[in-house]
């Protein structure tokens, strides 16, 4: 289910990212998701825990919602606080879709942050 989705944002803006997941297989399922999480972090080998990660999740509207789910796509916006994107150096994503007690990568790669 994980696709390679490089992304840009900009430095010191508030952004809004328009995400799609799509199916991979014809079996999946994706109205199985209840929950979307999306990790923002310095480097893919940093900690999700660690104190310069930004995890942002569907248990708060604010930070992502869901617009739109069948068995085969997923769409959702997530807000991204200006206050994470303050450095202009780049960073890495992971969007996981959570089965019930089950985590599953759907998208992820690198972010470039431009320095405006």
């Amino acid at each position: 289910m994980a696709d390679r989705a490089p992304i840009t944002l900009h430095e010191g803006n508030d952004e809004t990212l328009l995400i799609t997941v799509v199916r991979q297989q014809p079996t999946d399922d994706l109205t199985g998701i209840t929950e979307l999480v999306l990790v923002l972090k310095p480097d893919e080998c940093d900690p999700d825990d660690s104190p310069y990660a930004l995890i942002l999740s569907t248990a708060n509207p604010f930070e992502i919602t869901i617009t739109s789910q069948t068995a085969a796509e997923l769409v959702a916006r997530a807000f991204i606080p200006a206050s994470a994107l303050a450095e202009p150096y780049d960073r890495f994503w992971r969007l996981d879709g959570l089965f019930g007690a089950t985590r599953r990568t759907a998208l992820y790669g690198d972010v470039t942050v431009v320095d405006l």
